[in-house]
């Protein structure tokens, strides 16, 4: 089997590239110029390829030459802090379009696309495959463009496709300046961690267990829109204790030093009954997880000072 996955240096592609890889001929595509650190410490007998999806023809090209069986689809912008309503969600759809039409001219017969839980009425707390939809930021409404394109298209292309619903990960490689490193990085250099109260709940799953349900909902028959998370609802400020106590420096967060977000919903938790049919079952909970992810950044602290 031949298989092509697109935004392959990122977090999820890189992982996804590592199980991938056992057992098929995989192409990892990129844009020109990414940081392929992960994909080489993760994957580094992948076949890659440089490709800006948004250059015309360059995407057609590629899809010629591999010829893939299945293909996911995980390239986006996702600059953390600008990616809601940055105008480059409209190029990755308009793109995400071609590339969907491009494999299916060419003989893929499944395709899955990367989705996000804030395609839902995100104010509806516990979210199943048939909540409504209601995006409320360019990034989650042109997600859902997508699907909603993809979904009709696919039918009359015959070609199988499912949506994979993303709730909120963590682990080694995650970029800075989201939750889980910007409390890490400071404790380990014994600085205070400033967060919110962390009063919010919400579902979190380790970037290696995703990437093991992106595996399974790839090599199955599922079709339509898939949560994937863990399924179990946490508090923000619990998940902020585990990693606090993974760095032994629990005495250094600060809760309640940041403000929180206005309008962000207390709960959001991912009904995974879908998920589960798979055979899918997370590895990590919070506190194994976390450990892990302390674990790498211990590492890559003692590597930088060796180097």
């Amino acid at each position: 089997m031949r298989i092509l996955v697109t935004g392959a240096a990122g977090f999820f592609g890189s992982r996804a590239l590592m199980h991938l890889s056992r057992d098929a001929e995989v192409h990892g595509v990129d844009r020109p110029g990414a940081d392929r650190a992960r994909v080489e410490a993760l994957a580094p007998s992948t076949k890659l390829h440089d490709c800006d999806l948004a250059e015309p023809g360059a995407l057609e090209s590629l899809v010629a030459a591999v010829r893939p069986d299945l293909a996911i689809h995980l390239a986006w912008y996702a600059v953390p802090g600008k990616y809601l309503n940055a105008p480059e969600n409209l190029d990755h759809l308009a793109a995400s379009l071609r590339l969907a039409r491009a494999l299916a001219e060419s003989g893929c017969k499944r395709l899955v696309t990367a989705g996000t839980c804030f395609e839902y009425d995100t104010t509806l707390g516990l979210l199943s495959e048939s909540t409504p939809c209601e995006p409320r930021f360019l990034y989650s409404a042109t997600k859902h463009a997508m699907f909603e394109s993809l979904r009709e298209a696919c039918r009359v292309w015959s070609v199988s496709y499912a949506h994979a619903r993303f709730f909120y990960q963590y682990g080694p490689w995650e970029a800075p300046g989201r939750l889980v490193p910007a409390v890490i990085a400071p404790l380990l250099r014994g600085e205070p961690a400033n967060v919110t109260t962390g009063d919010q709940v919400r579902d979190f799953l380790h970037v290696d267990d995703v990437a093991r349900a992106l595996t399974h909902v790839a090599h199955g028959e599922l079709t339509g829109p898939v949560n994937v998370g863990s399924g179990v609802p946490v508090r923000v400020c619990d998940v902020v204790r585990a990693a606090a106590k993974a760095c032994g420096r629990e005495e250094l967060v600060r809760y309640g030093a940041l403000p929180s977000r206005e309008g962000d919903p207390p709960f959001i938790c991912a009904d995974v009954t879908k998920l589960r049919s798979t055979g899918f079952t997370p590895r990590f909970d919070p506190d194994t997880g976390l450990a892990d992810t302390v674990a790498w950044y211990r590492e890559q602290a003692s590597a930088s000072k060796a180097g």
